[in-house]
């Protein structure tokens, strides 16, 4: 078989697999018809850019580089977003509200969207709260958690340069 076709089944073993190894890709390869050395395995992997990420539970995957940068620059977005439009936060039950600077909750919650987090089921953004909808109790407690120490790490850094002249360097 051909290099392109061997690249072709890799880039869709990616997409629909979480393969940890090189290892693991070779025996994926294998089951689709495709014998591979290491080495060429390792110049393939090279090739298409691939990289091994650290997923929440702790597994790691290889994953394409231009999703992994795509995925943190998300995050970066979604926590300056999070500085500078939100107010509080809130849980209640399986629900998480952020309370948001008027016309900006859209921005929070399509930031929100575009990370496709397993544990949200959705987010609705009015003209100043954006209301995010998890499965469980125990998600929405994690997420207005950290939502909150971000929001909370601004407020005290806006503090910092309001009473800065206090401090003189």
């Amino acid at each position: 078989m051909k290099k392109n076709d061997r690249l072709f089944a890799i880039k869709k073993l990616i997409l629909n697999n979480d393969i940890a190894t090189q290892q693991e890709l070779m025996d994926y390869l294998k089951n689709e018809g495709f014998q591979t050395t290491q080495a060429t395995l390792s110049r393939d992997i090279k090739e298409l850019n691939l990289i091994k990420v650290t997923q929440t539970d702790r597994t790691t995957k290889y994953t394409f580089y231009h999703d992994a940068y795509q995925e943190k620059h998300l995050c970066y977005r979604l926590e300056k977003a999070l500085h500078q439009y939100a107010r509080s936060v809130t849980a209640v039950q399986f629900l998480v509200t952020i309370l948001v600077t008027p016309n900006y909750p859209n921005v929070i919650a399509s930031l929100i969207d575009e990370l496709k987090m397993p544990s949200i089921v959705g987010t609705i953004a009015s003209f100043d709260t954006c209301l995010i909808i998890l499965h469980n109790e125990n998600d929405a407690r994690l997420l207005c958690d950290s939502f909150s120490s971000i929001i909370h790490k601004q407020a005290v850094l806006n503090l910092e340069k309001e009473v800065s002249f206090l401090f003189p360097k």
